[in-house]
Formats: C-alpha cells, structure tokens, sequence
C-alpha cells in the first residue's frame, strides 16, 4: 500500500507547480463554447425561421474564426510575451459572451457576432497554454503527464460549464451565456501569477534563414496536420447532433442533454488523470485505440434509443476524445523544434478548427448523399464511419514506422527521413 502511495505521489508531482495556475484556468475557457451543445434545441425554437444549419453554425463558428486568431497567437509569439497574448484573448471572450446576456433577445446575427468574439479569443488562448507547457516542461514523461493534468481542468471546467449552461437555460436560453463571468477571475489570476516567459524563435531570420519554415513542413508534421484536421470534423459531427438527436426522439430536456455531455467531460478528465500511464502502456498505438473507441461510441449514441445507451456510447466517446485531445498537442510538439512549438501548435489547431468549422457541411452533406436524409442519427453514423477510416490509417502507418524501424538502423539516411520514420515514442 505504501509503494502504491509513493507511485501515486511521484506521479501526480511536477515542477513549477505554480503556473498551472494561470494556464488551467485558460483551460476552462479556451474551448468550452463546445458546452452550448445542450441549447441548439431551444435555439432552433427560439429562431423558427432560421435553417437548422444555421443554427449549427452558432457552436461551429468560434473554431472557423479562431483559425486567424490562432496563427496570429503563434505569429506574435515571437515578438509579445505570451502573458499580453493571454489577456488580450481573456478580454475577447468575456466581451463576446456578455452579449446573450446584455441583449435580452439577440437577432441572428448578434449571436454569429457573439460565437465570433469567443471564437477570437479562444484561437489566441489555445496555443499559449499548450505552448507555455511545451516549453516549460522538456521532458517528455513528465509532458505528458502535465497536458493530461491542463486537460484534466478543462474536462473538469467543461463539466461545470455543461451543467450550469443546461440549467440556466431553463428559465432563459440567454442565461447560459453567465457562465462568462468567470473569465474575470481567470484574467486577475493571468495578470498576477503568470511569468512573461521567453519570446519564440522566429520563423525565418537572417542567422537561420528559412530553417523553421522547413522544420514545419516535414512530412511527418504535413500528416498530422491533416490527420487532426480530419478528426475534428468527425468530433464536431456529435457536439453540432447530440442535443438533436434527444430532441428528435423526445428522451430529455436540456438538463439531461447536459448530462451526457458532463458524463463524457468526466470520462476525458479521468483519462486525461492518467494519460501519462495509458500513452506509457500503449505506446506509439494510443492514439489508434482513442480513434477506435470514438468510432464505436458514435455508433453506439447514433443507435441509442434510450438515455442509458447514449450515456453509454458518451462514456466511449469521452475516454476517446481524451486521448484524441492531448495527444494532438503531445505529437506535435515531438515533431518540431521546441522553439517552434508555439507555431507549429497554432498551425495544428488552426486545422482542427477548420474541421470543426465544416463539420456541419461536409456531414450534412455525406449525410444526405449517403442515408438519403438529413439527421441527427445519421451524421453520428457518418462520424463514427469517419473515425474508423482514421483508425485503419493510423494504425496502418504506426505498425509501417514500428516495422521500417525494427528492420533499419537508418543507415544512409538524413536526419530529418530518420526523424520521419522513426516511431512515437511515448
């Protein structure tokens, strides 16, 4: 009982304790718009004559435009400290979310306008707090460890935020959006405890010329920008569909659309807890696993018939969508110089957001091509179609680098085609 103690306690302690802080709380809000899931239903009631896609677009707009707030955090990385970038980003969506709050019944377009300014402010926020663990923290057990502790807190605050987004709802769907509040003590706590930190390497320069920009497109960087780009799409095929799907088959309100969603926030958090053990156990195949539970809980939801089955089918999804998340950030920042990481994590979730952004197009499209019909059940089942192509992708060129590597000692080979093939080492 003792060594289990002690494995626990060495754990769970890092360094630099004290700015995690600041970056958990960036946690909480860089991508928890995701939450308002559990209140399309009433949108759709609330703007009757406004098509269900453009309903959708409201929790699929924030990834779109936080693509340029994205690339622009990893651009002026280089030349403002993170900490100006942070609270300028804080800003951004505390003013973005008060706008439900302040216009009793916003138009359309003063929604688009609220999810614009989230959206904004959490392309900016995203990439630092990656960035900031990245490079503060060199090793990579104890970075592993330390993005599942980051992504701990942004499960555990999207828990919260679920739940008091589906309840507030109850009394006035605009109520949700007080959830943006809390982005005033994130800002003091930046404010106070976060260090400027040290300006990035900049992306070409007259002493490296455009060694950076070559680092970032190495082959291996190029795959797992459009691998990510791709799993994203099919994630936001459940986030813009659950809430869609308990309507169209009248198995709950708001309050329980909440709680599935928190039943798959608890899921990632406990996954993201021990991340550092799961990456340890299944190696360079973790993130294969993560795409094949996700495939099999979308199908699981996609058939649900029953509260029950969807929490079910969640709970696949949620321990996925932990592995999916943090490992995004954990292989590219092993695939690029650490100087470059805040770039590189901007390019890749810049790519994410894109996918995210046209989830609602390109399923609702596969959708109708495919099943004949728009629905909800159906753009779960071309989601969950879409995580087992990825699956088979993964794990095909996994066991090609597993294999190339145990047959070659990379004899004759540069560098960077040795960097390439070798595989995750985690």
């Amino acid at each position: 009982m003792g060594d289990l103690l002690g494995k626990l306690t060495s754990y769970f302690k890092i360094r630099y304790a004290i700015m995690l802080v600041p970056v958990c709380g960036f946690a909480i809000y860089d991508s928890v718009f995701q939450s308002f899931s559990s209140i399309l239903g009433v949108l759709r009631n609330a703007y009757p004559d406004v098509p269900v896609t453009a309903i959708q677009m409201i929790l699929a707009l924030p990834p779109m435009v936080s693509i340029p707030g994205t690339l622009l955090a990893g651009f002026l990385a280089a030349y403002i400290h993170k900490k100006r970038l942070a609270e300028f980003a804080l800003a951004i969506i505390f003013v973005g979310g008060m706008i439900p709050v302040v216009f009793p019944e916003p138009s359309i377009y003063a929604m688009f306008a609220c999810s614009a300014c989230i959206g904004v402010g959490q392309g900016f926020l995203h990439p630092l707090a990656n960035a900031i663990i990245c490079q503060r923290w060199e090793d990579d057990s104890e970075r592993s460890r330390v993005l599942g502790f980051k992504q701990c807190f942004n499960y555990l605050g999207e828990v919260l935020v679920t739940l008091c987004v589906g309840f507030l709802a109850l009394a006035r769907w605009g109520n949700a959006f007080l959830v943006y509040l809390g982005v005033i003590p994130v800002f003091l706590v930046t404010h106070f405890c976060l260090p400027k930190g040290e300006l990035d390497k900049r992306l070409i320069d007259r002493e490296h010329r455009a060694e950076g920009l070559r680092d970032l497109l190495r082959p291996r960087v190029v795959y797992l920008f459009v691998l990510f780009f791709f799993a994203m799409m099919c994630l936001y095929g459940y986030y813009t569909n659950i809430a869609l799907l308990v309507q169209e088959r009248s198995l709950g309100t708001t309050a329980d659309i909440a709680g599935i969603s928190s039943t798959i926030s608890i899921a990632s958090l406990v996954l993201g807890a021990l991340y550092g053990l799961v990456s340890k156990r299944l190696g360079r195949f973790t993130l294969t696993v993560g795409f094949g539970l996700l495939a099999c809980g979308m199908l699981v939801v996609s058939l649900g018939v029953s509260l029950p089955m969807i929490v079910a089918g969640g709970i696949l999804i949620g321990l996925g969508v932990g592995i999916q998340q943090i490992s995004t950030v954990y292989y590219i920042s092993k695939a690029v110089n650490p100087r470059l990481v805040t770039l590189a994590v901007s390019i890749a979730l810049s790519c994410i957001s894109l996918g995210a952004s046209l989830a609602p197009l390109v399923i609702g499209f596969v959708n109708v091509t495919v099943l004949g019909a728009q629905t909800a059940a159906g753009g779960l089942m071309v989601s969950s179609a879409g995580y087992l192509v990825l699956m088979l992708v993964e794990g095909g060129l996994t066991l090609c680098r597993k294999r190339a590597h145990d047959e070659d000692d990379h004899e004759g080979l540069t560098p960077e085609q040795a960097a390439d093939m070798a595989p995750e080492e985690d």
